[in-house]
């Protein structure tokens, strides 16, 4: 199957399966909690490399279980050490789709800024254009970053908005309200204009 016709695949399923999204992107500060949760205490490990190399093997516990498959979980999110690991020889995002069929992400954020305004920002990741670069060539489908809003201030939501992306408006029509709760995924055409200010 070609490059093309596997994104298109995993596309359609994210698109119209139901199902949920596997995260495991805990990265190096929510680590040794969730190895706790695990049953591996605090400190069982001499330093980050044993660390992470504890928690693949935990993610690679869950991943190779039979009960995590394709027809319940449409995708997974991965921290960048489990997308430089493999699963069974197979890198991992390889090992999810080719073999459980679950659409791989990837979490590119770097963490959060204090919380200031009533919104926690995302810190900088100068290092992103090359880290997509790399998920792009391990056959990763996306990614996932987020930032918090904790209270509605409407410039400090726009803060957030400038920083991710950008926001397009059109309009719907007289059923604008009715039609927006109907949509399942936001996916503007041409005729979509995008709002500058």
């Amino acid at each position: 199957m070609s490059s093309q016709a596997s994104r298109e695949e995993r596309l359609k399923k994210m698109k119209t399966q139901p199902g949920f999204i596997a995260a495991l992107d805990q990265s190096g500060g929510s680590t040794p909690h969730a190895l706790a949760l695990y049953g591996i205490k605090d400190h069982a490990w001499a330093d980050d490399d044993e660390m992470f190399e504890l928690v693949h093997q935990m993610r690679t516990r869950v991943i190779t279980s039979p009960a995590f498959t394709g027809d319940r979980i449409i995708g997974a999110i991965l921290f960048e050490d489990t997308m430089d690991r493999e699963v069974d020889g197979q890198p991992t995002a390889d090992y999810l789709w080719n073999v459980k069929r679950v659409v791989p992400f990837l979490k590119v954020d770097k963490g959060l800024e204090a919380e200031k305004d009533g919104v926690q920002m995302l810190k900088p990741m100068p290092e992103l254009d090359a880290l997509l670069d790399k998920a792009s060539s391990k056959r990763i489908f996306g990614t996932k970053m987020r930032s918090v809003i904790k209270q509605a201030e409407p410039a400090s939501i726009q803060n957030v908005v400038n920083q991710q992306g950008k926001v397009f408006q059109k309009n719907l029509g007289p059923k604008t309200a009715a039609i927006a709760r109907a949509m399942t995924h936001y996916d503007p055409d041409a005729s979509w204009t995008e709002v500058t200010d």
